[in-house]
């Protein structure tokens, strides 16, 4: 055998293991940070959070055709609106709400209630109030547990 070709052997052999050699040490290098990552708590929640996309969680609460709310109001009449509660928020909610009148600084309660929602459910409440008053006032709908309103006014 040429002595050559031989040396050229031994170089390419030697090459070869060279990165067969690199090959399980990057494959020990993965092994060992995955381990290192799963046995500390703070470090595996931080990698969690960093690479694991969760959906925005959200109430939605609006009015039913909120263009014709009551925007001016009479004394002893009857008027009505429809407000709507939507759970977006990945898992059942049970919801606490209040409707009240504000007139100037007093506030009458004109409903309370609650309910279960399931995720991606809908509820719409109907509610009706006559005025004993013809004075400007807002009604307001408030999700109690959400820390969430919306509300109108209505002048007189």
């Amino acid at each position: 055998m040429e002595k050559g070709k031989l040396f050229k052997d031994e170089t390419e052999n030697h090459e070869l293991i060279i990165k067969i050699e690199l090959l399980i040490l990057a494959v020990y290098f993965v092994i060992g940070v995955s381990l290192f990552i799963g046995s500390v708590p703070v470090i595996k929640e931080a990698v969690v959070f960093a690479t694991t996309a969760k959906p925005e969680t959200f109430t939605e609460l609006y009015f039913e055709d909120h263009t014709n709310l009551p925007k001016t109001i009479k004394k002893d009449e009857k008027y009505s609106f429809i407000f709507t509660i939507h759970n977006v928020e990945y898992k059942d909610i049970e919801y606490s709400y209040v409707v009240y009148l504000q007139t100037n600084d007093q506030k009458t309660i004109l409903d309370q209630g609650e309910f279960n929602l399931k995720d991606n459910e809908f509820k719409s409440v109907k509610e009706d109030f006559t005025l004993l008053e013809n004075l400007r006032s807002k009604i307001v709908v408030e999700i109690i547990n959400k820390n969430q309103n919306i509300s109108f006014w209505m002048d007189n």
